[in-house]
Order: C-alpha cells, then structure tokens, then sequence
C-alpha cells in the first residue's frame, strides 16, 4: 500500500514537472514556472521559486514550454502554435507539423493562446472594465465670512477589446465636475454651484483614428447659465499613444440648446468643436493632465465658449493620489453683470481604479 502511494506521488510530481514550463539561462542557472508574455525584449516569468521576474531574453540559451502561443508580429499580424527560441534571437513556431521562423525585430508580443482569446473574446458589463479617477477636495473658511466649498470630479474611460492585435473597436469616456460653494456674511448668503458631466464614443477604425459622438451638460451659476445642452460628434486622432503619453486631437460640430436665470426662450444655436487633451505620466508618481475644448459659434459668429482643466495627481499609495486642479469655463457672452470666465483650483484626495 505505501509502495503504491509512493509510485502514485512520484507519477504526480512527474506530470505536474512537463507541465511546468522551464527557462535556462546562459550562466547555467534553470527557473521552472509558469511564462506570461514575451515584450520588449524580456520575457516575463512567474518562477516558482522567486515569483514575478523579467528576463533580458539575451541572457536566455533555451526556453521550453508546453502550451500553444500566439505570436504578434509589429504589424499586427498573428502566429499560433508551439514557440521555440532560437539562437538568433527570433522564435520557431511550429503547428500542425509546419514551422515558421518569425525574426526578433519583427515581434511586439508572445503570449499563451488562452491569454489571447481571453482578451479577445471578453465581454465585460456595462460597469466593468472602467479606469480612471475620483476625487474629493473641501474648502471651509470660519471668521467674519463663513464659507464653504465641495468640489468633486470623475474620470474614467473603458476600452474593449484590450487586444496586443488591432481590432476595430468602441472606447467610451466620462467625466463629471462639480462644484459647490457657498459664503455667508450675517444674513447674506452668495452660493455658486457648477456641475459639468460629458459622455463621448469614440469608434477607432485605425490604431490612431476615430469618429465620435458626444453629449455634455452644463449648469454654470457664476455666468448666470441654468442649463447648457451640447450634443455632436466628429473626427479625432490620437496622435501620440505611447505607455506614458496620450495627445489627442478632436474635431467636429454641435447643437447647443441654452438656457439663461434670466428667463426667456431657450437660446439654439450650431458650434464648431476644436479639441484637444493631453495624459502624461511624469514619474512612477506624478500623472499630469490637460485638455481644452473650443467651441465657436457658427450660428451667431463672433461669439464662442471653451472648457479647459489642467490637473497634477500624485500617487500616494496604490489606490490613493492626492491632487490639484486649475479649471476654466469661458463664455463670450454672459448675462449682463457675470463675469466671462469661471476659474477654480481646487485641491483634493482621490481614489484610482
């Protein structure tokens, strides 16, 4: 009986040892483990031993591993089968009895089949998938004034597939500002309230190009402005998309509807829309984000608005990032006694996801 026990383990740890996929370095050195991608030159490896590394393949004189991979050249076309490295440096890939030798230069990414079509074929939720930021800031003031601000804003943008290969796909964007404030002096109270949300799609049918729609909504106290409705769409380009910079490039026309505190018929009007936004990563730490968007008037020409919000985030823990924020909403033409611009800094902790 424990003969049989014993037989019965050493089987296990056999099966369990071709499993494991096993890299040997040029010093002698053997890792066994589980790979995960091949990029940039280095091959990411799961050891058992040391957990997540990242290997200069330069350093590798023979990687095996039993399950299939795809291989995805630079120019976003794929090869599956089984990966052997050669010494050249380009990989073998060998299925269904036939081999190609795929060179080095000519390869973005290598990763397991079942890593691939799990990003290909997922279908997250509405309310998955989402990444970006929220954050909170407060302001109070206690003396002869008394006053008090809440400034709050979200960003985030979902994006599917995250595929290595190019597909045509949607990427949506949100974000929402608000401000509330609020000053009293005996028995004056002064509040100023600005809440500005936007929704766009953008449809990339190239790597760098888009067409999108959009709606935003605006509610600016300070300009004397209760209800602003813009909806459109147009062309954009992203011009840089790199892993640490994001420059884009937006335009388009609109239909806004607004309507002033000072009553009367809502005021229609047909606006051109010139844009742009820019997303830095700055250091491991520090994220810097700008974006302006312009709006001229097509149907009264002379006047126009712009939005336009510049931010510094700093990380402090994984999830947690303290920032401020400069924002601008600027209307040419005002009720009579506001003034034109809507200017806030604010600061304020912030929660990633």
């Amino acid at each position: 009986m424990k003969k049989s026990l014993c037989v019965a383990i050493i089987i296990l740890l056999a099966a369990i040892a071709a499993c494991a996929d096993t890299v040997t370095l040029k010093d002698g050195e053997r890792l066994t483990g589980n790979w995960v991608t091949v990029q940039g030159g280095n091959l990411n490896f799961h050891s058992d031993t040391l957990g997540a590394v990242s290997i200069p393949l330069a350093k590798v004189s023979a990687f095996s591993t039993s399950v299939e991979a795809v291989v995805v050249r630079t120019d976003h076309s794929t090869v599956k089968g089984q990966i052997e490295l050669l010494p050249s440096g380009g990989w073998r890939v060998t299925h269904a009895g036939t081999s190609e030798d795929v060179p080095a230069a000519s390869v973005n990414t290598i990763m397991p089949e079942a890593t691939y079509t799990a990003l290909i074929e997922h279908k997250g939720k509405l309310y998955q998938d989402w990444h970006g930021s929220a954050n909170l800031g407060y302001d109070l003031q206690r003396g002869d004034q008394q006053t008090g601000e809440l400034s709050t804003s979200v960003a985030a943008v979902r994006e599917r597939p995250e595929a290595p290969v190019f597909i045509r796909h949607l990427r949506t964007t949100y974000s929402l500002q608000m401000l509330f404030s609020k000053a009293q002096q005996g028995s004056t109270v002064i509040r100023s309230n600005t809440i500005t949300t936007l929704l766009r799609e953008d449809y990339l049918f190239t790597p760098s190009n888009f067409f999108f729609v959009s709606g935003q909504l605006d509610h600016i106290q300070a300009q004397g402005l209760y209800l602003r409705q813009t909806y459109g769409g147009g062309y954009g380009r992203d011009v840089i998309h790199s892993s640490r910079t994001i420059f884009s490039l937006l335009a388009g026309m609109t239909f806004v509807n607004e309507k002033f505190y000072t009553g009367g018929p809502a005021r229609q009007s047909a606006e051109g829309l010139l844009g742009e936004k820019l997303s830095i990563a700055l250091g491991p730490r520090i994220h810097f984000d700008h974006y302006l968007d312009f709006y001229p008037n097509l149907t009264d020409t002379g006047e126009y608005h712009f939005d336009t919000a510049t931010s510094l985030s700093f990380k402090l823990t994984k999830r947690l990032a303290a920032n401020i924020s400069l924002v601008d909403n600027y209307l040419s033409n005002p009720v009579p006694g506001s003034h034109n611009n809507n200017i806030a800094l604010t600061t304020g902790v912030g929660l990633t996801f």
